[in-house]
């Protein structure tokens, strides 16, 4: 059965189970871009509590813009802000100093396309969690009665998902919804076994 998926910026544990556990995935960019979502945004602990990294977009055919067709501004420097909170966050954590730099690299890509700017980061994270998926995009739009659709998914399903020590876990509540990088950051190669239900 084919699973439909959005593209995410670097999604969160539940997403890439979701992704592993398809028989056959497909990343939806044909649809109307949907805002406020993991198309666009991720989110990280901080000293300060969580906080929120949103990617600022242009849809050149407003409400009705193709998620293909959507670019990435750098009208503001939101690449900074985005790595120095990255850096402030995770400069601790047991495995920055291995993944650090390739974080950066990604961040500071000069992609203007959303859905490839996303689909690098995808591959790359599939990479470093030693996951074989097979990622393709979407030719037209896809309805959800033929498929298990994945679209309207805040992946928010934590069930399962065991806890591993937090950077910023000062309560000892673990958050299990947090991007990926957090569980890469403080987990490193074992991050796969969160990812890999057994």
């Amino acid at each position: 059965m084919t699973t439909i998926f959005p593209l995410a910026y670097f999604g969160n544990i539940s997403y890439f189970r979701e992704l592993i556990r398809a028989e056959k995935c497909i990343l939806e960019v044909k649809e109307h871009f949907v805002k406020q979502t993991l198309r666009t945004r991720c989110e990280i602990a901080t000293a300060n509590g969580l906080l929120q990294l949103n990617i600022p977009v242009v849809r050149i055919n407003g409400s009705k813009t193709a998620l293909e067709a959507v670019e990435i501004t750098y009208d503001t420097d939101w690449r900074k802000s985005h790595w120095k909170a990255i850096e402030s966050a995770y400069a601790s954590s047991p495995f920055f100093d291995y993944f650090g730099s390739e974080v950066e690299e990604l961040i500071y890509s000069n992609e203007r396309n959303l859905v490839q700017f996303n689909l690098k980061i995808t591959q790359r994270i599939l990479s470093w969690l030693d996951l074989s998926v097979e990622l393709k995009t979407s030719d037209e739009y896809l309805y959800s009665t033929d498929f298990i659709d994945f679209r309207a998914s805040d992946f928010s399903n934590s069930k399962g998902i065991k806890s591993y020590h937090q950077v910023f876990n000062k309560s000892e509540n673990f958050n299990p919804h947090l991007s990926i990088l957090d569980l890469i950051f403080c987990e490193g190669p074992l991050a796969r076994n969160w990812v890999v239900q057994s």
